[in-house]
């Protein structure tokens, strides 16, 4: 790399221009595009098989009565430390080949997982499961990040809103897919250490497999092209946050869509946290083909899983008819309301119904959200502003676990916590409209 200090172009060959394309179709035809987001499903599968087995082995662990108070320390332990990691992991690629990230992170993480595996066959202390499954996360930090950076180096930047929704999808799809297989393959094998070391195990496929796909990058082919750090690495590792956080700032309206998926993300925590107990405490028998318990989280997994594939599929359209600022109001809106007359119910079918809206729209607005801090962050910060805003989803995430510790009853029936949500959703949705129409005035050609 050259090394003169501030903005600088890094020393390899910068690749020809991504291509402009629209519709799933031709989207998938270009290489690039289509091995990234390969690389993206076989990561998120296993980060989803990861999180399955882990919910296994913690939260519906039959010598367990999870409350509000242990589900939130859980997440407490396994997000926080983990999402400090982020402006690290942005400074970082900011300044290192991504593909090596992508490559060198899921490596590590699978020879973390095979040490595992063994420790659970024998039995582990939570304690120390919590504390491998941290480096285990922090790993994924630096693989989520690098691929959200990476997306703007195989496809042009009118392309972006498409190739978002694809790629996000795609990866989230195989989140919650990877969490049902965990599941699924648990309950296959039974309860025991053994079979829990066994789900464990198995992540280490999809891990490695992401890895040789995403050596099938050249080094440098998915940037950064250029950088503004400091020539020293720990200097450039220290300012990464700051950087992050000053380029929002300058550039509002990645700023207010940033502000505006994290307090999304607070109330799908929220949320979780009291559809968890519901399933725990109050579900508690079947009534046709409504399950309870862990099957009852799988039936929510799944119609999350296909409530995330219809928002993206509809974001392209959608954004094309109403505008992506507008639809994006639209959805919160509607968030508010299904929240406050399904999710105020309390059943089996309601708790179905609010799942698939909440995650449809989740989904919608944050591919919305991703293509505009993608276009106007510039690339020579993109790493530093998509590792800030996964650091702040995951605490915003898990302060809406701490909320709940207090505000949720201990199974899961309330109606505070269902009006807060629904009252977050509309004032997001205000705010979000007022905000961004105040860019667009000041910088017509950010409109959209």
């Amino acid at each position: 790399m050259t090394s003169t200090h501030g903005q600088r172009t890094v020393g390899h060959a910068v690749p020809p221009s991504p291509p402009s394309v629209h519709g799933l179709r031709p989207l998938l035809r270009v290489p690039q595009l289509r091995r990234l987001i390969l690389v993206r499903m076989l990561a998120s599968f296993g980060d989803g098989a990861f999180q399955g087995a882990l919910a296994n082995a913690v939260l519906f662990d039959p010598s367990r009565q999870s409350t509000a108070a242990t589900i939130a320390a859980g997440f407490a332990v396994l997000l926080l430390p983990y999402s400090l990691i982020g402006p690290f992991a942005g400074a970082l690629l900011d300044r290192w080949s991504r593909r090596q990230v992508l490559v060198l992170a899921n490596l590590v993480r699978s020879a973390i997982i095979a040490v595992l595996a063994v420790l659970l066959a024998f039995g582990l202390p939570l304690w120390m499961l919590f504390a491998v499954s941290l480096v285990v996360m922090g790993c994924g930090r630096f693989v989520g990040s690098g691929l959200s950076a990476s997306l703007p180096h195989v496809i042009a930047p009118d392309s972006l809103v498409g190739a978002n929704a694809l790629a996000t999808t795609a990866g989230s799809v195989a989140t919650v897919v990877g969490g049902g297989y965990a599941i699924g393959l648990r309950t296959v094998l039974g309860t025991g250490n053994v079979p829990i070391a066994v789900v464990t195990g198995s992540v280490i496929l999809f891990y490695v497999g992401s890895a040789l796909l995403a050596g099938r990058f050249t080094r440098w082919s998915l940037g950064p092209d250029e950088t503004d750090e400091p020539p020293q690495p720990l200097r450039a590792v220290l300012e990464g946050f700051a950087a992050g956080m000053r380029q929002l700032v300058r550039r509002p309206s990645a700023g207010l869509s940033v502000l505006m998926v994290v307090l999304v993300r607070f109330c799908f925590g929220l949320s979780t946290l009291v559809v968890l107990l519901l399933f725990q405490h109050h579900f508690t028998e079947h009534h046709g083909i409504f399950r309870s318990g862990i099957a009852g989280i799988a039936e929510v997994l799944g119609v999350s899983a296909v409530g995330l594939f219809l928002g993206a599929v509809a974001t392209a359209p959608m954004v094309a008819l109403l505008g992506r600022t507008r639809y994006v109001v639209l959805l919160l809106l509607l968030s508010a309301v299904v929240v406050a007359a399904a999710g105020s119910q309390f059943t089996q079918l309601s708790t179905l119904i609010t799942a698939v809206v909440l995650a449809f729209s989740y989904q919608s607005s944050k591919v919305c959200a991703d293509s505009v801090v993608q276009r106007d962050s510039g690339d020579a910060y993109i790493g530093r502003v998509f590792a800030l805003y996964d650091t702040a989803n995951n605490v915003f995430y898990v302060a809406a676990f701490a909320l709940g510790v207090g505000l949720v009853p201990w199974d899961g029936r309330g109606l505070a916590p269902v009006i807060m949500v629904a009252a977050l959703y509309l004032l997001t949705a205000v705010g979000y409209g007022a905000g961004m129409r105040a860019v667009h005035r000041r910088r017509p050609e950010l409109a959209g």
